[in-house]
């Protein structure tokens, strides 16, 4: 019997090496120094395609600002509803139910799209922040528009002032002290009073996720990428000459986010998100090794990028609303996949993990796996050595960039083993720069997955890339590195 699907998916993969032109690699003088990095590049650098229909909008938040649902929560590690929406047109078969995972679901954009266009979608994630956002998109699906609105009326007339008796105050960690005036404080101290008479659970929900959605509004504080910026007016001791600009009064602020919201959950019309997402709490490290064979029939994900962001201090004013302590704050940072430079290694845990569930067979063939990456141990070695001479501005950038390897690495291995055959994985990461070095995250990812049994459809690259930091340009000199889409696929039949 023919298989009408495979067909499809067939024509689609033949589509995809045909479409667009293999980007043309600056010759590179080989060197001791990078003669292994330089065979990756020969093995796989055909597999490099520039592709025009991708751009820097489109694989990161910025498309998102103006789309329902997604606008709520300004998290700009996510990729865009429309970028799910054409890796679907790309991999997923007509009328066919894909099963689909994102191990890396952040606020879940993979996951509501997905299921919005006829699939299944499950998705790991660890920070709350994010699993909080999933959840808000589906307690929309649930909620009574009309409480909603009666809910929304009474703030309006609301007068924001703290009870007397056991008023609310923000639970601040270290780092978020000062984050707010004293009017901002008071006002959220009465707007935690307002959430404790609402009855109904869905709406209670989407009001206190409104709260959250709008800190570093209200705040002194902005998101940049490794730290939070601070505007001299938290009266904080700094040595930077930043100045975030307006920081906007609470009230109107959470009026306006809470109407926003109504607007998006009465544009509806009877849809349902719900029944077709499953989401798992959880580090994907952990997570991924207790998933059956064969599970998922498309993957879509964007791990974090080994660029030495924390987001547990990014979203350190989140993470304090959502009471975590100086403590759990501290594990969840270790807990996460190893990009910053304060990660210790998890190699002792993640054996014992994969001992406790009998999974020792695949563990050991992901760890030779790792070990035979001549191009990573390269450039490891080189990194190792900078850091012995001092001349790195952090001395746990080697460990971080080896850990972050090793645990993808893990990832890459499971998420082979639970694609069906037939099957994609599509994952967008960025290359990176340390000391002068540039690592070929994209190359070196692609060829453990080959050794992992996901052979290399191809590898999208975008048009444009991004600088490296005005530290390294300092040093080293302008080097624009590549932004990338993986995609790979696994063999319906046994391929050496």
């Amino acid at each position: 019997m023919i298989d009408k699907r495979k067909m499809k998916l067939d024509e689609r993969q033949l589509a995809l090496s045909i479409a667009f032109q293999p980007i043309v690699l600056s010759p590179v003088l080989v060197t001791p120094r990078n003669a292994k990095r330089t065979v990756l590049h020969e093995q796989y650098g055909q597999k490099l395609i520039i592709n025009p229909e991708l751009s820097r909008s489109l694989i990161s938040f910025q498309a998102n600002k103006s789309i329902p649902y997604y606008r709520w929560l300004k998290y700009k590690e996510a990729f865009s509803s429309e970028f799910v929406l054409y890796i679907l047109s790309k991999f997923k078969a007509p009328n066919f139910a894909a099963r689909v995972l994102d191990p890396f679901a952040g606020a879940g954009t993979t996951l509501t799209t997905a299921t919005r266009n006829g699939c299944q979608a499950t998705g790991i994630e660890l920070l709350p922040v994010g699993t909080a956002a999933i959840r808000a998109r589906l307690y929309a699906d649930t909620v009574d528009i009309s409480k909603f609105q009666r809910y929304l009326r009474r703030l309006e007339e609301y007068s924001f002032e703290p009870p007397r008796k056991n008023p609310y105050k923000f639970p601040h960690l270290r780092i978020t002290r000062n984050a707010f005036s004293a009017s901002t404080e008071k006002a959220l101290s009465g707007y935690f009073a307002f959430l404790n008479t609402i009855e109904n659970q869905d709406v209670r929900f989407l009001f206190w996720f409104a709260c959250l959605t709008i800190l570093e509004e209200v705040s002194y504080t902005r998101k940049d990428g490794q730290y939070l910026r601070w505007d001299p007016r938290s009266g904080k001791s700094l040595n930077s000459h930043f100045t975030k600009g307006p920081v906007l009064p609470f009230r109107p602020t959470i009026l306006r986010k809470l109407h926003l919201m109504l607007d998006d959950i009465a544009r509806r019309k009877g849809e349902t998100l719900s029944r077709n997402v499953h989401i798992i709490e959880g580090s994907c490290l952990r997570e991924l090794p207790r998933i059956s064979d064969g599970s998922f029939d498309l993957v879509i994900t964007s791990p974090p990028y080994c660029n030495r962001y924390d987001y547990t201090r990014t979203y350190a004013l989140e993470l304090a609303f959502l009471d975590y302590s100086e403590e759990s704050t501290k594990e969840l940072r270790q807990s996460l996949l190893s990009a910053t430079v304060e990660n210790k290694t998890k190699r002792e845990l993640l054996a014992e993990h994969y001992r406790t569930i009998d999974k020792q067979t695949s563990y050991a063939a992901a760890i030779d796996a790792f070990r035979m990456q001549g191009a990573l141990h390269e450039v490891l070695g080189i990194l190792y050595e900078a850091r012995d001479a001092g001349k790195l501005n952090n001395n746990n950038i080697p460990s971080m960039v080896e850990n972050y390897f090793f645990e993808m690495n893990l990832i890459v291995h499971e998420l082979a083993r639970v694609l069906s055959p037939g099957g994609h994985v599509v994952m967008v990461n960025d290359n990176v720069q340390f000391y002068g070095e540039e690592i070929p995250v994209d190359l070196i990812l692609s060829d453990l997955a080959r050794r992992a049994g996901l052979p290399i459809d191809c590898i999208w690259v975008l048009s444009r890339g991004k600088g490296n930091s005005s530290q390294q340009m300092g040093i080293h000199g302008r080097n624009e590195i590549r932004k990338c889409v993986y995609v790979w696929s696994k063999p319906t039949t046994h391929q050496n």
